[in-house]
């Protein structure tokens, strides 16, 4: 490739190197020459000569901006191709250049450039950084140079010890003492960040005991806890490039760098617990955390005591009074809030990871502590005793036994079996037999032995679902719930006994809550490693639907056991606990179904129906019993109902249920499409008996049946929905009081086009109707004439449903073979247009774009049709329905109707109000059609391209209203 000649390049290192140019002026020099070595035009040895006088010269500032050009290159060459030994040259240039001050900014352009090249396109060799990290320590002194040239030395730093550890590895401790120096002072967060990340690395290299990263841990790390907590000065609105959780971040991670840091920052961390801001115990938490897990048990021992107590102090003592907050009493609350949270984690950290040989010594220190044990003492002495030290109690002691089977065995053998007992001998419950047939509450409860005890039996299902494989027959914690078993599940059982009153307390509805809770837990440990006995989980089930069947009054109680039946239910599923998947099926499915069976029972049918739905979420399986539950119970309903209104109000209510819950849920779920087609083809076998249908339309059922039949159709495959039209035009043929015949053969004339139809014949059409809304565009439509035609009959007699059928024919241009073209079916859209507007307004001279045909008919429309206002409404509201489904698709016969409905304006007061709600029709929103649940066609933005249509039209018509106006 020639290459340009110097005369075309110089320029451009003249321009950069001139320092009264602009920015703009040196970037574009800077692009201008690395695009011309990027394309082989200029090579970077002629390059480089041609610069010599710029890089070598003694006028310092002229030197510096040459050396920057150089490195700026090099910086966006990044991706050519360079050879070792272009690569080394470089580099010594730029490192020789490290001792020159003045010119500084360039070599650290230059080396940073140099680093991040890939091996692909040549990189630098390890000799070559370890000389640039030794010119970095004789020559470099970081903290004398400005924010900008420290961050890049940070930057270079940083990216050796990340990707060229070899040449750093071998260095004395010049290197330690470097960056100490280099970081001493530091305030720029930007730098701060990349400081902490250079200690984090360069101590991990180091791991070596007696080594230089030991002999520099207190000089390191006292150099790093200046800055811990970690506070910004700055405003809100500066750029700094970091954000304080990122920096605070980093810092953690430098703390957590090597063990040899643990002397010095434990003491501190635990230090600065003790502070009355909240952003430095929140902080210490979070230190204090990731270096237990970091620094090892073997050092953390010595520091158990300490923690301990300085965890026992945030937990049990501390309030949002003692935290110093600028800011409400509720940002005071939040604070604590984390401030607790972060403690509980911590707890749990150290408790995982604090041991030695003697395994007991951090829960001793826990389980033995005069404070807990008092704490357990009053809790379980005191009724009521609902507040933050039971709270902190329960998380200690959950914590503790859901750490490992050991120490649950441990929790277990300390309190479990007392707690129960305290619990029982609290309310006075002397019966051993499981019953909560007698409606008595206990006159007192320990509040605090039950929360307890709760708490230890969520812990212990934690460690149950970690080892699956089973419990060892050598620990003990399960054979001490064995033994407590029975006597805890009449607790919990008798507590879903307490009457809902009024005045009810809040530690009385707790106390059911926790109740429900402890059932839960127990019905859900494991199978495969539970000795819990079949007639114990069956037990738990009964008590838990007794109450869904007979204790409906009391709203929370309810919903808290159909809750906990769920979740019962999901658990069995999840762990693959096929027997206690039978035995939820038989005791809880099968009777939360029959809920539902019957339109006669005291519980209300909303509450049954959510009892059944809720049941069925557990499972897949489950709720596909609740579906064909429903869908048997609509079936035999619809055949017998006997004109009791009750009974019809109650099969509406499970035709909406089925629509509105289910079917979405199977939607999203999957496992729908069989179902679904199932149930249409079914309520179509019913439509089809004559008897049945009068049943329907006499107690009012039809509107709930046109829905769910929409909302069945919509979810089916093109080949079930196939099917249902089949099924439906069969029946609609086969039971039609118009002649079938003359309606598939062509399009009506128009003295056919209107005969006489009955009650039945309209339901038939509205069912119909429904099928069509909810088809995918490509399912094959059969009968697609007899449809037009059937519908077309019904719109000319205002019947809405037929409109919105025609509407989903001709914006879907549903699939059918009569109609290979789209042009045929723009034909019979014409006519129906025609005969609409000749029906409305028999004097409407509106041109149509229609077939000869088409305007023979029209012209005789006026006279064989009958013309009410009534009908010529609905008329015009089928004619919108109809322009709504031309207008989503982006036909642009919609203008023909816009144009009607615009004359219609001008006609007497109904029309005119008729026409601008059809305008409204066409405009808004829709949940019976046209939208995108029934897979309508929807054009990008078609509201807003009509509206661009109508705009000039409408001014054309308000302008020759006023000049009409103003003439009379």
């Amino acid at each position: 490739m020639a290459k340009v000649p110097a005369g075309e390049w110089v320029p451009h290192v003249e321009a950069f190197v001139d320092v009264s140019r602009s920015p703009a002026q040196h970037s574009a020099g800077v692009d201008a020459l690395a695009a011309l070595v990027n394309k082989d035009k200029l090579t970077l040895f002629d390059l480089v000569s041609k610069m010599d006088m710029y890089l070598t010269t003694t006028d310092h500032i002229v030197r510096a901006r040459g050396i920057l050009l150089l490195g700026q290159i090099m910086s966006h060459i990044s991706f050519k191709w360079l050879d070792v030994n272009a690569i080394t040259t470089l580099s010594d240039f730029f490192t020789s250049r490290l001792s020159d001050w003045q010119a500084l900014r360039g070599a650290l352009v230059g080396c940073l450039a140099l680093l991040h090249r890939k091996s692909s396109v040549g990189t630098i060799m390890v000799a070559d950084v370890k000389r640039l990290v030794e010119a970095f320590i004789a020559d470099v002194q970081v903290q004398s140079l400005a924010a900008a040239d420290r961050k890049m030395c940070f930057e270079i730093f940083s990216w050796i010890l990340d990707h060229y550890p070899e040449a750093v590895k071998t260095m004395d401790d010049e290197l330690l003492y470097w960056i100490c120096q280099s970081i001493d002072e530091e305030k720029d967060p930007e730098c701060l960040k990349l400081s902490f990340h250079v200690v984090e690395v360069v101590m991990k290299l180091f791991p070596d005991p007696s080594g230089i990263a030991d002999q520099f841990a207190s000089d390191l790390f006292e150099l790093l806890s200046k800055y811990f907590p970690v506070y910004f000065t700055h405003g809100a609105g500066d750029n700094l490039g970091v954000t304080r959780d990122e920096l605070s971040r980093a810092l953690m991670h430098a703390f957590c760098a090597s063990p040899y840091f643990e002397p010095f920052a434990i003491p501190l961390l635990l230090d600065k617990l003790s502070s009355d801001l909240p952003l430095a115990k929140l902080d210490s938490l979070k230190y204090l955390d990731n270096c237990i897990h970091c620094y090892g048990a073997d050092r953390m021992v010595t520091h158990a005591s300490a923690i301990w107590f300085k965890l026992k102090e945030v937990l049990f003592s501390l309030s949002s009074d003692q935290l110093l907050s600028s800011g409400s009493p509720k940002d005071a609350e939040n604070n604590k809030n984390q401030i607790i949270s972060e403690a509980e984690h911590c707890l749990k950290t150290a408790v995982t990871y604090i041991h030695s040989s003697d395994r007991d010594i951090f829960i001793n220190l826990i389980l033995l502590d005069e404070d807990i044990v008092n704490n357990i003492h009053s809790v379980t002495t005191e009724e009521n005793s609902i507040g933050s030290s039971l709270q902190a109690l329960g998380s200690v002691v959950s914590i503790l036994a859901g750490s490992s089977t050991y120490l649950c065995t441990r929790v277990f053998q300390a309190h479990f079996k007392r707690l129960v007992d305290i619990l029982g001998n609290s309310a006075g419950f002397d019966s051993q037999h499981l019953s909560i047939a007698n409606g008595s509450s206990p006159a007192s409860i320990n509040y605090g032995a039950l929360y307890l005890s709760v708490q230890m039996l969520s812990s212990c299902r934690e460690v149950a679902v970690a080892s699956l494989e089973g419990v060892p027959a050598e620990e003990s914690w399960w054979l001490i719930l064995e033994e407590k078993l029975d006597q805890i599940i009449h607790l919990f059982g008798k507590l879903l006994t307490i009457d809902s009153q009024p005045t009810q307390s809040a530690v009385r509805k707790e106390c059911v809550s926790f109740a429900v809770k402890g059932l839960l837990i127990l019905a859900t440990i494991p199978e495969q490693c539970s000795l819990l006995l079949e007639n114990a989980y069956e037990n738990i089930l009964l008590m838990l639907t007794l109450v869904i069947t007979s204790k409906y009054e009391n709203a929370h109680l309810w919903r808290l056991s159909l809750k906990t039946l769920t979740s019962i239910g999901s658990s069995a599923v999840e762990l693959h606990a096929s027997k206690r998947e039978m035995v939820y099926n038989r005791i809880v499915v099968d009777k939360i179904i029959r809920l539902a069976e019957s339109c006669d029972a005291s519980m209300p049918l909303n509450l049954r129906l959510e009892a059944c739905f809720e049941v069925g979420t557990a499972s897949m399986n489950y709720m596909l019993r609740v579906a064909r539950s429903l869908e048997e119970t609509v079936i035999t309903n619809i055949s017998q109902v006997n004109g009791s209104i009750e009974c019809a109000d109650y099969v509406t209510c499970l035709i909406d249920f089925y629509s509105s819950r289910l079917l979405p849920w199977f939607f999203t779920s999957g496992g729908l499409n069989e179902l679904a087609l199932s149930f249409a083809l079914r309520l179509w076998d019913e439509i089809g008996d004559l008897v049945t249908l009068d049943r329907i339309i006499s107690q009012g059922l039809l509107d709930s049946l046109m829905m769910g039949m929409k909302l069945l159709v919509r979810v089916c495959t093109e080949e079930q929905q196939s099917l249902i039209v089949q099924k439906a035009c069969g029946i609609v043929s086969l039971m039609l009081s118009l002649p079938v015949k003359a309606l598939t053969r062509h399009l009506l004339s128009v003295d056919e086009l209107v005969p006489a139809h009955s009650v039945q014949d309209t339901a038939l059409v509205c069912m119909l109707s429904s099928v069509i809304v909810g088809l995918w565009p490509q399912t094959p439509v059969p009968e697609m004439m007899m449809m037009i035609n059937l519908f077309s009959v019904f719109l000319l007699n205002g019947h809405i449903p037929a409109a919105h059928a025609l509407a989903s024919i001709f914006n879907k241009y549903l699939q059918n073979s009569e109609f290979s073209h789209e042009i045929k079916l723009d034909k019979i859209l014409d006519v129906i247009l025609g005969g609409c507007f000749s029906i409305v307004l028999p004097s409407s001279n509106l041109k149509m774009s229609c077939s000869p045909a088409a305007t023979l008919d029209n012209a005789n429309f006026s006279d064989s049709l009958p013309g009410s206002i009534g009908s010529k409404i609905d008329i015009l509201c089928g004619l919108a329905w109809i322009g709504k489904g031309l207008l989503m698709r982006g036909d642009e016969k919609v203008k023909e109707i816009s144009l009607f409905l615009l004359k219609c304006l001008s006609s007497d007061a109904s029309l005119a109000t008729a026409a601008a709600d059809a305008f409204h029709v066409m405009m808004g929103d829709s949940e019976v059609c046209l939208n995108k649940k029934f897979h309508a066609r929807i054009k990008f933005l078609y509201k807003q391209r009509f509206f661009s249509i109508l705009m000039p039209i409408f001014l054309s018509k308000l302008k020759e209203t006023s000049e009409l106006t103003t003439n009379n």
